[in-house]
């Protein structure tokens, strides 16, 4: 079984937009974190990759544009990346971690197993201000959040991206909640369906900042590792 926790950096350093001033910020502070897992970071553009490698972490070049999916759509991007990192760098199973989810605590040596006790794919659930899943009639705001991503399916992310070009918008989450749909039927946001998300695909290892549907009962029941500074 070949594993990696990976992550990707895309886009132009000028000019310089807020949120890029706060990406500049996270990768060197994350590369020195020393709770930070050892990962695969990889680049679209050579000036993201010489500037992890700066930072003082290797860095895999995937192609020299910045970017192969347009500011707009800047998130389908990370899709591509996962996608190359497993079917290209031929990994079984990756995790997904953000610049901005931050390390509080080592992981446990045996973290693969116990995301294996869970389906082949695992983000925290997330309720947002706005609408983000269209198709549904019911909590149409609630979306598996993108910054902490377990996968252990190489089918999943192609169909994923299936999914993300049928319905085209600003971010990846949408996709994913479109996927976890088709597993456990469409969510509403109900207690039976909160647990079933709660059971199936909430991972045991990441919080996020603020906006989780789970009581602080449940999400404090977790090993948190990592809290995911979003936004």
């Amino acid at each position: 079984m070949k594993r990696a926790v990976i992550k990707g950096i895309w886009g132009v350093s000028e000019p310089l937009t807020r949120a890029r001033n706060k990406l500049n910020a996270e990768v060197p502070s994350t590369i020195k974190n020393p709770l930070s897992l050892p990962c695969v970071t990889y680049a679209f553009g050579k000036e993201n990759c010489d500037f992890v490698k700066k930072s003082g972490d290797d860095c895999v070049l995937i192609d020299d544009k910045p970017f192969l999916f347009e500011p707009k759509f800047q998130f389908r991007n990370k899709l591509e990346m996962i996608k190359y990192a497993m079917e290209v760098d031929g990994y079984d199973e990756i995790l997904w971690v953000d610049w901005d989810c931050v390390p509080v605590k080592k992981m446990p040596s045996n973290y693969w197993d116990i995301f294996s006790k869970k389906e082949s794919f695992q983000a925290c659930l997330h309720i947002y201000h706005r609408k983000k899943c269209g198709w549904r009639k019911f909590s149409p705001r609630t979306v598996p959040n993108g910054g902490f991503i377990y996968l252990r399916d190489k089918s999943v992310i192609s169909e994923v991206i299936k999914m993300w070009e049928a319905n085209q918008q600003d971010n990846d989450e949408p996709a994913w909640a479109k996927y976890t749909d088709s597993i456990m039927g469409e969510f509403v946001g109900t207690p039976d369906s909160l647990k079933k998300y709660w059971d199936m695909f909430e991972p045991d290892f990441c919080n996020i900042h603020g906006g989780s549907p789970f009581s602080a009962e449940l999400l404090n029941s977790k090993d948190v590792c990592f809290i995911h500074m979003h936004g």
